[in-house]
């Protein structure tokens, strides 16, 4: 692939997806900054990655707070001028707990972990690249986000959100030069997940660094003519 130089930015860039997606667009020429909230984060993401390490712009941001996005932003286009693509990775589970026990304060976690800072990120950039008539954005749904679950409907609700604001935000765009899509992942080869599943199928699971390359392949200009795709990425899972 020939060399991009665009600049990307990625929230939740230091975890096992993130990181895969961060080394493919250092690889492939792009400058590219990383959300963080605590920063065992950054060193976790050092001692796995000490050759690309040096290659990452780190900022600190709660993004689930606007004002916090705004300056993250802001610092970001301080330093690199543009901003070429946004990929929201942050997110998190709650699962296993049915609805009538589940408490309100991990229902509001999963609404703001995964669909609130999806909102946020998104309004914050979208101004800057309609302006400039050129945008990417992937925002990460799942595969639950497409039918409810038993014991998963704060994760279900919040993961559904995420593709159905998508669809809304390609529509609102879809004049300017902007592509806003979703990738939809399933279980994903991870030691987290390794270690909670032992008796899974391992070899059945997504491995990050695929999923890295549909994202990157969906930011490209390769892929212009796709806009408000929901695009599954669990393989055989």
């Amino acid at each position: 692939m020939a060399k991009q130089n665009r600049n990307v930015l990625i929230t939740g860039g230091t975890g096992i997806l993130g990181s895969a997606v961060t080394k493919a667009y250092l690889a492939q020429g792009d400058n590219v900054a990383v959300t963080y909230l605590f920063d065992d984060e950054v060193e976790r993401f050092k001692e796995f990655n000490p050759d690309f390490f040096d290659d990452v712009t780190f900022l600190f941001t709660n993004v689930t707070e606007e004002a916090e996005v705004q300056k993250t932003v802001e610092e970001f286009l301080s330093k690199f001028g543009s901003l070429d693509a946004l990929v929201n990775i942050v997110g998190g589970f709650v699962g296993g707990i049915p609805t009538v026990e589940l408490e309100e304060s991990r229902w509001d976690f999963m609404m703001n972990l995964n669909l609130k800072s999806v909102f946020l990120c998104c309004k914050t950039v979208i101004p800057h690249m309609t302006e400039r008539g050129y945008g990417k954005i992937i925002n990460v749904s799942a595969r639950a986000g497409l039918k409810g679950e038993a014991g998963l409907s704060a994760y279900c609700v919040s993961k559904g959100g995420v593709r159905t604001l998508t669809e809304s935000l390609a529509a609102e765009v879809m004049d300017s030069g902007v592509n806003v899509n979703a990738i939809m992942p399933s279980v994903m080869d991870t030691p987290a997940n390794r270690e909670s599943m032992p008796d899974e199928e391992h070899d059945r699971w997504v491995a990050p660094t695929d999923v890295a390359k549909v994202i990157c392949f969906l930011t490209s200009d390769d892929a212009t003519i796709i806009n408000g795709a929901a695009i599954p990425v669990y393989g055989r899972a």
